[in-house]
């Protein structure tokens, strides 16, 4: 299972003389697990907990949301990206005994029985309270987050619009793909001619010319992007590169961040979108073991 706490703070959760996450930090974090909770994205939410078992900590009890799309608009969809519903529910419990801990030693509130509301305002900010039910439902911390800050966040309702609009022309690409290299059984690589070539003993064998979109190492299951891998030819990675810089809108950080956590089906779906933006022929994930572990290589094909 993927621990999602733990990849969203880049596997620096307190450990290893790192501080602890912020209050701050923490509520930027549950938004994003919540993006990936609702089937659509959402502009007001609530996150209801009570005492747990033992009454030292706060334990999820209910998620609520609703989407307020402009007249005449649909709610933005969030696409599959590979999050389990179950790990994304415990990651927002452990999340919240975290945020318990850190309201308390930064700011001498601890609230194990209430619920934390979210809602975004017109200028693009949100708006958050915390409500403590044990004091009859007082507001005990409230914050505003502008949309400067917002952009630490990865799953935002600009990104579900950018994966939605190149969806067709995604599964258009692998169709072609899966056609061109069926029946194929091997790959060679050549990472300095930026050459792969599939082979199959009776059929002739099929050369293409690639980029490197990105990786992913299936253990700690982190995703590096091609351009920001030092220990490959620019070359390699100019078509990927350019893409992150159209990318600087406020909503897109899983384009510009070199690397982040997460599931492998994620990074597919993020690779599929750059394979389009970038105008390859289509995406081949390319299966590796190394001294660093097992992964795949996301490789943007073109025709020689």
């Amino acid at each position: 299972m993927v621990d999602l706490v733990s990849l969203a703070r880049g596997n620096d959760s307190g450990g290893d003389g790192a501080p602890p996450p912020t209050p701050d930090e923490l509520l930027l974090e549950l938004m994003d697990l919540v993006a990936l909770a609702f089937p659509e994205a959402l502009d007001e939410l609530h996150v209801a907990f009570v005492p747990n078992e033992d009454g030292r900590r706060p334990a999820l009890t209910n998620l609520d949301g609703r989407a307020r799309p402009a007249r005449g608009e649909a709610p933005v969809k969030r696409p599959a990206l590979g999050h389990e519903d179950a790990a994304v529910l415990d990651a927002i419990n452990a999340l919240l005994h975290d945020f318990a801990d850190a309201t308390l030693s930064q700011g001498g509130v601890r609230v194990l029985r209430g619920r934390i509301a979210v809602t975004a305002a017109d200028d693009g900010a949100r708006d958050v309270s915390l409500f403590d039910d044990d004091a009859g439902g007082a507001v005990v911390m409230t914050r505003r987050f502008d949309a400067s800050e917002l952009r630490w966040l990865l799953f935002t309702p600009a990104l579900f619009r950018a994966l939605e609009r190149t969806a067709p022309a995604e599964a258009a690409q692998k169709a072609r793909i899966d056609e061109a290299l069926a029946g194929m059984r091997r790959f060679d690589i050549d990472m300095k001619k930026g050459m792969i070539t599939f082979s199959t003993p009776d059929r002739p064998s099929s050369p293409w010319k690639f980029e490197l979109v990105g990786s992913f190492v299936d253990e700690p299951k982190r995703f590096l992007w091609g351009w920001a891998n030092d220990q490959v030819d620019p070359a390699l990675v100019r078509g990927v590169d350019a893409l992150r810089q159209r990318s600087l809108d406020p909503g897109l950080r899983a384009l510009t961040d070199g690397s982040f956590g997460g599931p492998e089906p994620l990074f597919t779906r993020l690779a599929r979108h750059a394979a389009v933006e970038t105008g390859a022929h289509g995406l081949y994930r390319a299966p590796f073991s190394s001294t660093q572990g097992k992964g795949i290589m996301y490789l943007a094909l073109r025709s020689l």
